[in-house]
C-alpha cells in the first residue's frame, strides 16, 4: 500500500466508524499536491470512478491559494431535508452562496474569465455548509491534513433559488443562522473574498472544467458557528431565500 493509499484509508475508516483519528502533521501529506491526491483516493474508496459533481472552494486571503474539496454524494442534499445525525462527530455551519451550472464549461488551457463563467452559471441558491471533520484536533493537524479530510466538509445542504441573482447587490447582505429555536449568528455578511467568483477560474483549471449541473459552494459569509447537538438548522439571507435541514 502507498503512503497516499494509507493516509485515505484512515479518513475512509474514520467516515466509516462515525469517529476521529488522532494524528500530527508530520504523519499525513507533505503539501498540497499529496493532499489533493488523498481526496481522489478517498472518493475512489467511498463513491467509484465516478467523478464529483459538487464542490467547495475558498481561499484564506484574495492573494492566497485557493482550495477546494469534493463533496460526497451522500452529504448532498436539497432543503428542507431530513439528515442523520449519525453522520457527524461534531457540527458547524457556514451561510453560503452556491451555484449551479447549467453549461458545460470544459477543460482548456487558458483561464475561463468571468463573462464566460457567469453564462454558463444557471441558478444561485442559498446553501449551508455543515462543518465536520474525521480528525481528532483539525487545527493541530495543520492545513494539508484538513485538505485531504475534504476540507473539513460534513455536508452541503443547498436551499432556495435566488431570483434575479445576475442583478443582485452582494455588497452587504442580512444573513442569519439559527439551531433549534436559538439565533447563534446575525449580522451583516460579505461575500466571501469580495467576489462570489473569485476562485472559479482556478477551481474550474483544478478540476478539468464544469458539466451541467455542477455545483460549487463559494465559502462563509459569516464564518463557521458551532451547533452541537442541534436538531433544526436554518440558514438565511434575508430577500433572497434560506436553506433548511433537521438531524433525525
Amino acid at each position: 500500500m502507498n503512503e497516499i493509499d494509507a493516509i485515505a484509508r484512515r479518513l475512509v475508516e474514520a467516515y466509516r466508524q462515525r469517529n476521529r483519528i488522532a494524528v500530527t502533521p508530520e504523519s499525513g501529506p507533505v503539501d498540497a499536491e499529496q493532499a489533493y491526491a488523498v481526496q481522489r483516493a478517498v472518493w475512489r474508496m467511498l463513491v467509484g470512478d465516478s467523478r464529483p459533481s459538487a464542490w467547495k472552494v475558498g481561499a484564506a486571503a484574495p492573494d492566497a491559494p485557493p482550495f477546494a474539496a469534493p463533496v460526497l454524494p451522500s452529504r448532498l442534499a436539497w432543503g428542507p431535508v431530513h439528515l442523520s445525525a449519525g453522520l457527524f462527530t461534531g457540527l458547524g455551519v457556514e451561510a453560503e452562496i452556491a451555484l449551479r451550472f447549467a453549461r458545460d464549461l470544459p477543460a482548456r488551457p487558458e483561464p475561463y474569465d468571468r463573462t464566460e463563467i457567469l453564462a454558463a452559471i444557471g441558478s444561485a441558491h442559498v446553501a449551508m455548509e455543515l462543518v465536520d471533520t474525521r480528525l481528532a484536533d483539525a487545527e493541530a493537524a495543520g492545513p494539508y491534513w484538513r485538505l485531504a479530510d475534504n476540507q473539513v466538509n460534513g455536508a452541503l445542504v443547498l436551499g432556495d433559488a435566488i431570483a434575479d441573482w445576475r442583478a443582485a447587490d452582494w455588497s452587504e447582505c442580512a444573513v442569519r443562522i439559527t439551531a433549534d429555536d436559538r439565533e447563534v449568528a446575525t449580522g451583516t455578511g460579505r461575500p466571501p473574498l469580495g467576489d462570489i467568483l473569485h476562485c472559479l477560474p482556478w477551481w474550474l483549471a483544478h478540476v478539468g472544467g464544469a458539466r451541467a449541473g455542477d455545483i460549487v459552494t463559494t465559502g462563509a459569509w459569516t464564518g463557521m458557528h458551532p451547533v452541537a447537538g442541534a436538531m433544526e438548522l436554518r440558514a438565511m439571507f434575508e430577500g433572497l431565500g434560506q436553506a433548511a435541514v433537521r438531524l433525525a
